[in-house]
């Protein structure tokens, strides 16, 4: 189990020096040595040929290691899915390499494993990629299967479901991530949402596509003409071309012509989307607008000017909101370059007291740049940075074929990446102010904050006009966000009860594990240990609160799914949540607290007493508001009593009160005993054969 502290050892030695050695180490450091001279950039040499059917072939002899790298560049990724079909392509990739008519997901990854390669398709926003890669000495096996899933795909039905659950899976756990939720919002304000570059996969799109609908977009996809190939690595041009020649010269089909993507449109103002995310931690915030086509010859001033402006750790935002002001972690900005107009973006995650100061201050330093010319040492360190920093993405065969390779795709002169230091050097500070002038707007920016709309929209409010939206996507009234302060902010702590009580737990009625709670006063607090313990996973929180009006005191919790470990230390001091969540990094890492915990919002755990105290009548509806640790926000639980059941459990029979619960993870059904406290007698998870039996309960 990883701890919250971060273990810092050094190692500690005595050197004994002479005062002219010390002084000589002196003069080291208040001079450093001249820089070497700059080594001419030599790009490999490559060579072409096209097939008959259509397919452009690029052959680049280059490297050290014996290894073979063949990507398939087709036109048609993301940005031509159907809106109501988004998430085809990517699932399409994933099922691409999983069976043909002549093998097995099986027996195609022995076969390009036995041989120490592997084999992969992947859907980005305008191209499907298909990739294979091995020692030189099997190129001819690395060719053979990359034929036959380019050709011979059939989409196993079995595997289709399989990419499915991994694909709803992986989405769901980025629609709980602050900066996933500020990405897809920005594509969709700066795009449009009728934009394919302003589409989204959602869990809905995911779940509705067919086995029809994959092989549809393989024969309107995987098709030479527009295709292009690119063989890397220490390879012979005669050997590629014969290769080639004998796996894809018969490679026929057209598919159907890619859509004409639509122009987006340019903004009018400068707006706030706020995107309510109750109870919230941290604030991301995302600013920027539409950006530049591909080919625009200002281009590598913009290189420039963004490094000067957010490219880097040594760049204005970073060094002023986190150096200066220690608002972030980090602070950036980057053009993007795709295949159509892409889009200018800044980002930053911070504290959300400062998240309009931050909105501002980036805000403002898109004004200084384009009114103030940067300065020439400023100038000349982001210029040696970029020309300087280039070699380093041409050292192997792989890199480079990939810098070719978009090169290409982008339809651009090779120049633009020949000849990419002379061209960065060559940009002045007008050049850049020019740039900055052309294809910046701070008067015109979208600005998505994700964040607790209660905490931020006053604020914000005072920047920009906001507009508010759920985590969803849909429309907010501002009344809506601020109901959210309207929560119940008290209980009756006094009418718990100490004791123990043991649950066994069941899927499909087998018995799979077990939870024990044990809730004590001490003092004026009540204490509370959860052990849960099931199929491999665990879950165990220490829960402190006043046993008093229930205010929240500390808590501490671990869990352990899988190779998925999490820990939590968090405790409230005057009013303030302090402490530490660490997650798995795919959930989003470590999570570090410092803010006012709303009034009312309870701990994880705390919502069970909270129902157990509660005034349970045949009409009760409840809102619980706590703080979930893994989504780092405020979730509102509503209770509503359901009627009355008669339950018997290994520890007895029951009258209990049927409540369900919605608003967490999953919906709920809890069978509640009708005197009070009101203890759990039994638990069940909607759409799950999961189920909680109490099967001991003790008191003293």
């Amino acid at each position: 189990m990883r701890t919250l502290t971060r273990l810092h050892h050094a190692v500690l030695g005595a050197l004994l020096l002479s005062v002219p050695a010390v002084a000589a180490l002196q003069a080291q450091k208040t001079t450093p040595p001249a820089p070497l001279p700059e080594r001419p950039l030599a790009f490999p040499a490559h060579e072409e040929f096209t097939l008959d059917n259509g397919l452009r072939v690029v052959v680049l002899s280059y490297g050290s290691q014996p290894v073979m790298s063949a990507r398939l560049y087709l036109p048609g990724g993301r940005a031509v899915e159907p809106p109501e079909l988004a998430g085809l392509a990517s699932l399409a990739a994933t099922v691409l390499t999983k069976g043909t008519a002549a093998r097995s997901a099986q027996e195609i990854s022995a076969e390009i494993e036995g041989v120490g390669g592997s084999l992969s398709a992947s859907a980005g926003q305008d191209f499907l990629t298909i990739s294979a890669t091995t020692l030189t000495e099997h190129v001819s096996t690395a060719f053979e299967l990359l034929e036959d899933v380019v050709v011979n795909a059939t989409f196993p039905e079995e595997e289709v479901e399989l990419a499915r659950r991994q694909s709803l899976s992986t989405l769901q756990a980025e629609l709980g991530q602050p900066q996933t939720i500020a990405s897809r919002r920005f594509a969709s304000v700066v795009y449009g949402e009728d934009h394919p570059y302003g589409v989204r996969a959602t869990p809905e799109t995911v779940q509705a596509l067919t086995r029809e609908d994959l092989e549809a977009f393989r024969d309107r996809t995987l098709h030479p003409r527009g295709a292009m190939l690119v063989v890397a690595g220490q390879v012979d041009r005669e050997e590629v071309e014969s290769l080639v020649r004998g796996h894809f010269e018969s490679w026929t089909g057209n598919g159907a012509p890619l859509p004409e993507l639509r122009e987006p449109t340019d903004r009018e103002e400068t707006t706030i989307y706020l995107v309510h995310r109750p109870g919230s931690s941290q604030s991301v915030v995302s600013l920027g607008h539409l950006g530049i086509e591909p080919d625009n010859p200002d281009y590598f001033a913009l290189q420039v000017m963004n490094r000067v402006l957010g490219g880097g750790a040594d760049a204005r935002l970073f060094q002023i909101l986190r150096e200066e002001r220690g608002w972030t972690y980090g602070a950036y900005s980057q053009f993007s370059r795709p295949a159509h107009r892409g889009h200018f973006v800044a980002q930053a995650e911070v504290r959300p007291e400062v998240t309009d100061s931050t909105v501002v201050e980036i805000l403002d330093q898109m004004r200084r740049i384009r009114e103030e010319p940067v300065p020439e040492e400023e100038l000349d360190g982001a210029k040696s940075f970029l020309a300087g920093s280039f070699p380093l993405r041409l050292e192997t065969a792989d890199q480079v074929a990939g810098q070719l390779a978009s090169t290409l795709l982008l339809g651009l002169p090779l120049e633009h990446l020949t000849e990419y230091p002379e061209r960065i050097r060559e940009i002045t500070t007008e050049d850049v102010r020019t740039a900055a002038r052309e294809h910046t707007d701070p008067d015109r920016a979208a600005v998505i904050v994700v964040g607790d709309g209660v905490d931020l929209a006053e604020r914000l409010e005072a920047v920009a006009p906001v507009e508010f939206f759920d985590l969803e996507g849909a429309p907010l009234t501002r009344e809506e966000v601020l109901a959210d302060a309207d929560v119940p902010t008290s209980w009756d702590a006094a009418r718990l009860e100490a004791g123990e009580r043991r649950y066994e737990i069941y899927v499909e009625g087998n018995p799979m594990g077990a939870a024990d709670y044990t809730l004590e006063r001490q003092g004026g607090d009540w204490v509370s240990s959860v052990l849960i313990s099931s199929m491999g996973s665990s879950q165990e929180t220490h829960l402190r609160f006043s046993a008093e009006d229930f205010t929240p005191r500390e808590v501490r919790q671990e869990m352990l799914q899988g190779p998925l470990q999490t820990s939590a230390e968090l405790v409230v001091e005057e009013g303030r949540l302090l402490g530490t969540v660490e997650l798995p990094e795919e959930l989003g890492g470590l999570r570090e607290y410092d803010q006012q915990l709303r009034p009312g919002t309870l701990f994880p755990g705390m919502e069970e007493y909270a129902l157990a105290v509660a005034d349970l009548t045949e009409e009760t509806e409840l809102v619980i508001p706590y703080l979930d640790l893994t989504r780092g926000e405020m979730v509102r639980l509503e209770a509503s009593v359901a009627g009355e059941a008669e339950i018997t459990v290994p520890a007895g029979t029951f009258e209990t009160w049927r409540v369900e619960v919605s608003g967490g993870d999953t919906p709920l059904t809890l069978f509640l005993r009708k005197s009070p406290p009101h203890l759990l007698i039994r638990q069940e998870f909607a759409g799950q054969p999961v189920q909680f039996d109490l099967i001991a309960l003790t008191t003293p």
